[in-house]
């Protein structure tokens, strides 16, 4: 199957099965939209770079869906232990766990921003699968959870959060109690100067391997690893935003996964592009 067809990821936020466990103010905007100019507004928030007149409402359901349908492709188990690192304030791969095991899944996460954990935590009341969230930093994620027992760790645009937050927190950001959205343009401009200096190799590339070995420890031997990233047409151009490196964000993680010699081999889904996805999966002997 080809992953996320326009018609069918409609379907699956428009009435179907995700669309039922997304927040109740999101469903309540989501009913209001025709089917019809629903898929079109599916079919720009599918598209690369993000366009600059994209629906939020759709938007942030369609990354659920297509989280559902990774998935489904990837046959993670039916009652899987997800983690995911660095969720922040964002739900579609805690939507999409409880969509595709209908409640039996159990989800992990290592929440660092105090703040965007309150906010999370605001989204989530209303689903029925196990919830666990760690409020740390996720450099410390075999503190807590052992090894070998999730079926699948995602990395949901979280990248460029943990990054931003090894530049930041060295020149003296506390990025545990900050007001995150306000701040992020100063941490991507530090690390926008990183990237241009050569420093993101001694502050930013250790600290983001370290977080990817932690997760395939954690994955069992045959888990899977979710990358993803996007970038939005409204920042081409734009003087502060490193546009090159944020588009290139999956390339060079992958790139430096492989440099590592990490215990993990690439698969290949049909229907995503490898410039803005990745999908790993852990092989025996890799804990």
């Amino acid at each position: 199957m080809v992953l996320w067809e326009p018609g069918r990821v409609a379907a699956e936020i428009g009435g179907g099965i995700v669309f039922r466990n997304l927040p109740e103010g999101q469903r309540g905007e989501l009913a209001k939209i025709e089917f019809g100019d629903l898929r079109k507004k599916v079919i720009g928030a599918l598209k690369d770079p993000k366009p600059v007149d994209i629906s939020h409402t759709v938007f942030g359901a369609v990354l659920a869906a297509q989280y559902y349908e990774v998935f489904g492709a990837l046959g993670v188990p039916k009652e899987a232990a997800v983690y995911e690192p660095c969720v922040g304030g964002s739900v579609p791969v805690i939507v999409a766990a409880e969509s595709y095991s209908e409640g039996r899944a159990r989800y992990f996460t290592i929440n660092l921003n105090k703040k965007l954990a309150a906010e999370l935590k605001s989204k989530i009341g209303h689903l029925r699968m196990s919830i666990t969230l760690i409020e740390d930093n996720a450099q410390r994620a075999l503190s807590h959870l052992q090894p070998g027992r999730f079926d699948v760790a995602c990395f949901h645009h979280a990248v460029n959060d943990i990054l931003e937050t090894a530049v930041s927190e060295p020149r003296g950001m506390d990025t545990t109690a900050i007001d995150w959205w306000p701040n992020e343009r100063q941490m991507i401009e530090w690390l926008a100067e990183d990237h241009v200096s050569g420093r993101i190799e001694q502050r930013g590339k250790p600290e983001l391997r370290h977080i990817i070995a932690d997760a395939i420890r954690l994955v069992r031997p045959g888990g899977h690893l979710v990358f993803d990233h996007f970038n939005w047409c409204r920042f081409i151009g734009v003087d502060w935003f490193p546009w090159d490196l944020f588009y290139n964000l999956i390339p060079m993680t992958r790139r430096w996964v492989f440099e590592a010699g990490m215990p993990v081999e690439e698969l290949k889904l049909p229907g995503a592009d490898p410039q803005w996805w990745m999908f790993l999966r852990r092989a025996d002997g890799g804990g």
